[in-house]
């Protein structure tokens, strides 16, 4: 099924190239075939609970006592004391003398891994697993149960974000582009220093085995938290004048749509620091920047964690925070803005107590069930928070790759024309928007994942990676062919201009095409990160980026504003399509850590 999905996912760019009709009709039937199991299991999450169970997997340290009390979760059973892995080629027990071991059944060892497919002869001393089931209906239900609450988790901020951007847009033009600017800035320096922690130390988590190296990766994910949070914290003041002015003279188009221009940006800054009282907008994008720098440290020990409770397969207790703060910012904003008249500066002191809050009570939920002690020292702790700082920085990196790529995308559609470049915004904020959806499953992927592959259980990672690939996939040709049909109504949704209509109508074949390719790459991303194979992925954006980049430089060679669309939408797609390559290649090499199961 795996190969079938790959093999149908690479023809579906040369049979919509052919045929747009026949496209849609495949597109419409693999989806419903990919997506049979998701919908026979989605029945049956509302009347379980695995996430409670799945979190006591880990909390309980793993003795015949707390096992025992989890058998509800697995069917599969495992010799405490007998169980031998053989660590490389040529070492330990041949496979001939653990097949003739009366409490192994047929048992086959394999090179830092097992399989085991014990009978109801096995011995009375074997002990229930407390990981998940290698049942494939209850693994469906796992891998939903943790990614729809992440799913509504990650789009509760977007639509809090557009109701509390309609209260800022009462206040005039300037208060919301001020606040606007701030924003981009702020998620900005999110994404690239605080996001990553959250994927690191949801593996970190997933793989810890019992309460002790439980407490110890989690609170290594707070230290880190808060010496990442204090460092954006204090650089974000130090720095918010300069890149108050910096955005503010045009400073829209430097982190929205990617122009920068050196000379007039600098000239702002030295026209600022001879007469500091000409720009309004600059002050008041550095009075609501500072404000919202307050809350930078919160926000890092907020996402580490929830990073925390992902590992622990509970995504419920990070949804409720993150909808209750949302609800408390607009409860605060509405307030501060219309009865207490602070103006722009008020819904951003709403924002940053709203943050606070959420990321205490989490704090305090987290304390309540893990013993979290940091002490920023150079014990067991100190050597887990290193590790998982080194493995944040190289997600880091790679944010900034990304970054990079899609602002170049937007600076050069900006060369074109206006027009242009508001139709990328547009169908780039509704590519966006519907990754999330293959973001929830990544994130459940790549929990379960860890799990599986810290039990050295083959089957299940593999069963694991085949199963959000195929349904990844699924959505992907779903949307794509949502979008596809309604390419027609999509741009009066969002633009009045005929000229931007026509324009989005343009682009939107790109998106349909690009949908299937990038739903699978989101989550492989989620199988690197279960794997713990961040280098990897920090090394497959890279060079995935330098293809999407060489493919947009040479559209600028062109004289053509349609040559020029299609080059950037190429590159776009090959930035998909390239980390999908070098993704499955890693999945077949020997010397990876997927090279004991066989996936292609």
């Amino acid at each position: 099924m795996f190969v079938i999905n790959v093999l149908l996912m690479l023809a579906t760019l040369s049979l919509s190239l052919n045929s747009e009709v026949f496209c849609v009709r495949l597109s419409t039937c693999t989806t419903m075939v990919s997506l049979l199991p998701t919908l026979r299991a989605s029945k049956t999450i509302l009347r379980t609970k695995p996430n409670r169970q799945f979190s006591q997997s880990l909390l309980a340290p793993l003795t015949p006592s707390s096992s025992k009390s989890l058998t509800p979760l697995s069917t599969t059973k495992i010799s405490s004391s007998h169980t031998r892995i053989i660590s490389g080629a040529g070492t330990g027990p041949s496979d001939d003398d653990d097949a003739g071991h009366p409490d192994n059944g047929h048992r086959r060892q394999i090179r830092g891994f097992e399989r085991s497919d014990t009978d109801d002869g096995e011995s009375d001393d074997c002990e229930e697993s407390p990981r998940i089931s290698t049942n494939l209906d209850e693994l469906d239900v796992i891998l939903l149960s943790i990614a729809v609450p992440a799913l509504f988790a990650l789009a509760s901020d977007p639509v809090a974000s557009l109701v509390d951007t309609a209260f800022v847009g009462r206040l005039g033009p300037e208060p919301l582009a001020s606040t606007g600017l701030a924003a981009a800035i702020l998620n900005l320096s999110s994404k690239i220093v605080s996001t990553p922690l959250v994927s690191v130390t949801t593996t970190q988590v997933a793989s810890a085995k019992g309460k002790d190296e439980l407490s110890d990766a989690s609170t290594a994910a707070l230290e880190v938290g808060i010496i990442a949070g204090l460092a954006q914290s204090l650089l974000l003041l130090l720095l918010s004048a300069p890149l108050a002015v910096i955005v503010a003279g045009g400073g829209h188009e430097v982190l929205g749509s990617g122009v920068v221009n050196i000379k007039a940006e600098s000239l702002n800054f030295l026209r600022y620091l001879l007469n500091p009282d000409e720009s309004t907008l600059a002050d008041a994008t550095r009075d609501i920047l500072q404000i919202r720098a307050l809350a930078t440290p919160a926000i890092a020990v907020g996402l580490a964690v929830q990073g925390v409770y992902r590992g622990m397969g509970d995504t419920k207790t990070p949804l409720f925070a993150t909808v209750g703060c949302n609800l408390l910012n607009l409860a605060l904003a509405y307030a501060f803005l219309f009865q207490f008249k602070l103006g722009a500066q008020g819904a951003a002191l709403a924002t940053t107590l709203s943050e606070c809050t959420a990321s205490g009570v989490l704090l305090y939920l987290v304390a309540n069930q893990i013993s979290l002690t940091p002490n920023f020292g150079l014990d067991s702790i100190g050597v887990v928070a290193r590790r998982l700082a080194g493995d944040t920085l190289l997600l880091s990196f790679r944010s900034a790759v990304v970054w990079l790529t899609f602002t170049l995308a937007s600076g050069l559609t900006a060369r074109i024309d206006n027009d242009a470049s508001a139709a990328y915004q547009v169908c780039q904020q509704l590519w966006l928007s519907t990754a999330l959806i293959n973001d929830a499953l990544a994130i459940a992927g790549q929990t379960v994942l860890a799990q599986a592959l810290t039990k050295r259980d083959v089957r299940k990672a593999e069963t694991v990676i085949r199963k959000i690939t195929s349904w990844g996939f699924g959505t992907g040709l779903l949307l794509a062919s949502l979008i596809f049909l309604y390419r027609d109504t999509v741009p009066t949704l969002f633009s009045a201009d005929a000229t931007v209509r026509q324009d989005i109508q343009a682009m939107l074949p790109f998106v349909a095409l690009s949908m299937p390719f990038a739903s699978v790459a989101f989550t492989l991303d989620g199988v690197l990160y279960g794997a713990r194979d961040f280098k990897f992925a920090a090394r497959t954006m890279f060079l995935a980026s330098g293809v999407a980049i060489t493919s947009m430089l040479i559209g600028t060679l062109t004289d053509s504003p349609t040559d020029d669309i299609q080059f950037i939408w190429s590159g776009l797609i090959g930035l998909m399509i390239t980390r999908i390559i070098l993704i499955l290649t890693r999945l077949r090499d020997p010397n990876g850590p997927f090279g004991d199961m066989r996936l292609l």
